[in-house]
């Protein structure tokens, strides 16, 4: 049973719209000369000593991307009924990619505390990410040439990755309560009017999550190619970038 269409009906819209936005985004790298500077030219953001990406963490953003496009297909074919005659096996796929996801988010997590780095620090916002937003939203608008790099990642970075360990926490309880509506909604299920409704609605929230990873993976990806296209190789193709030192 599909839960709240209306959620599908608006998702797809904005997924659309997102894909136009990136579209109108890379004419505008391209009239504004960043493509032809960086691309033809090479001349890429160097890549200081803190913004370099340790083996341990290119390892899990691996296994965090696998997981994501493996849930999401998954998810995809149980919620428009494709391919029909193997849902039980898209079922026990999207359930093992559950656990695989949450185990590497637990990892990452301690990693970010005790790892190598104390990456933890990376994702910390306060007053002068704030300050550094206005200057970082000019240059994605191509008001300014100059990127505002204050941090290892910049303010509306930190705002994206965080919201996404946040979605993904919401979208694991979500889907345990699907997984076993019986057992874990009965004690809500007076607040909705029974189990089903409230399996719909938290099934309805699971869906939405999932069209929030869709369209902001899709953003992130494009960005990240072409803001850090030394990085990106690294993080995914293991191609080692030139390293300069901080005070370079």
């Amino acid at each position: 049973m599909v839960a709240y269409p209306i959620i599908d009906r608006v998702a797809v819209p904005l997924y659309i719209f997102s894909l136009l936005v990136i579209l109108l985004h890379f004419l505008g790298n391209i009239l504004s000369g960043r493509f032809q500077n960086r691309f033809l030219k090479g001349n890429f953001k160097p890549i200081t000593e803190t913004e370099y990406i340790e083996a341990p963490i290119r390892l899990m953003h691996w296994i965090h991307l696998v997981c994501i496009v493996g849930l999401t297909f998954t998810g995809l074919c149980l919620r428009f009924d494709w391919l029909k005659p193997q849902h039980m096996q898209m079922k026990i796929h999207h359930y093992c990619l559950m656990v695989v996801i949450l185990v590497n988010f637990l990892v990452r997590f301690w990693y970010a505390f005790y790892g190598k780095g104390k990456t933890y620090q990376d994702f910390a916002f306060g007053k002068k990410d704030i300050l550094n937003t206005p200057a970082v939203l000019k240059y994605y608008l191509f008001l300014e040439d100059h990127y505002p790099h204050i941090a290892k990642y910049a303010s509306l970075q930190k705002l994206s990755y965080n919201l996404f360990w946040i979605m993904l926490i919401v979208q694991g309880i979500t889907g345990f309560l699907i997984l076993w509506p019986k057992f874990l909604l009965a004690g809500v299920a007076t607040y909705f009017g029974s189990v089903e409704l409230a399996e719909q609605f938290f099934t309805g929230v699971h869906a939405a999550i999932m069209w929030f990873y869709v369209i902001f993976t899709t953003i992130h990806a494009y960005i990240a190619c072409m803001e850090g296209w030394p990085l990106f190789k690294l993080i995914l193709f293991n191609v080692e970038p030139q390293v300069v030192e901080e005070s370079a």
